[in-house]
């Protein structure tokens, strides 16, 4: 089976194409780009260097979030597009398992990104071998409230992109960036998705969007 996976969630973009579960190739980029303008150059780049074609493609993962809002909207735009034209399944993985995923490790981990103003995105997976699961939901909530409840694990490890700039209020962590071609495996955090009713998963609304329903409630 070939799957195209991609995630473009948040400032690092990673795409692959992985053969029954294993990289045949990915790019993973951390630069501040927008996605829109190198997502699909980068998952043409990966045919190039694979052989492989689009008709080859049996299905397409994508990182439906929580994220950047343009972020998400644009892996899961590109996604669908692709999955309709192609006639392929269409899955989906939370961005926060991607992170998990990435860090390669075992154990109690909690994934986060930064969610301004005091507030991180954030989930704790338990992983065993190829066993994910989710212990506390991916959620919007405050940084102080992540740190209290990960108190009551006794070993865990923080996921975080240590280029964001509120790590400097974590004391430790684990630098993990997405790299989108290890989530496969991860069989149960998977989510197959009807190409035309799938949405993203943003976990709260835009300010934009607060803004409207507050002018517009009775």
């Amino acid at each position: 089976m070939i799957s195209l996976l991609i995630d473009t969630s948040n400032r690092p973009l990673s795409v692959a194409l992985n053969k029954d579960g294993y990289c045949l190739a990915e790019i993973n980029t951390t630069v501040k780009k927008t996605h829109s303008a190198t997502v699909m150059v980068h998952i043409s780049q990966l045919f190039d260097m694979t052989g492989y074609e689009r008709k080859d493609i049996d299905r397409i993962i994508v990182a439906r979030g929580p994220g950047s809002y343009t972020g998400v909207r644009i892996g899961v735009t590109v996604a669908k597009t692709l999955a309709h034209a192609l006639g392929v399944d269409l899955y989906s993985v939370s961005s926060l398992a991607v992170i998990t995923a990435s860090s390669n490790r075992e154990g109690i981990l909690a994934p986060l990104f930064d969610g301004r103003r005091g507030n991180v995105y954030s989930a704790v997976h338990r992983v065993e071998h190829d066993e994910m699961e989710e212990v506390l939901p991916a959620g919007y909530r405050s940084l102080d409230a992540l740190l209290e409840h990960m108190e009551g694990h006794q070993a865990h490890q923080l996921l975080l992109d240590g280029e964001e700039k509120f790590s400097e209020n974590v004391a430790s962590f684990l630098h993990t960036v997405p790299r989108v071609s290890t989530v496969e495996k991860y069989g149960s955090m998977l989510r197959q998705e009807d190409i035309h009713s799938m949405v993203p998963e943003y976990l709260k609304v835009s300010e934009a969007e607060k803004n409207w329903m507050e002018r517009t409630q009775p």
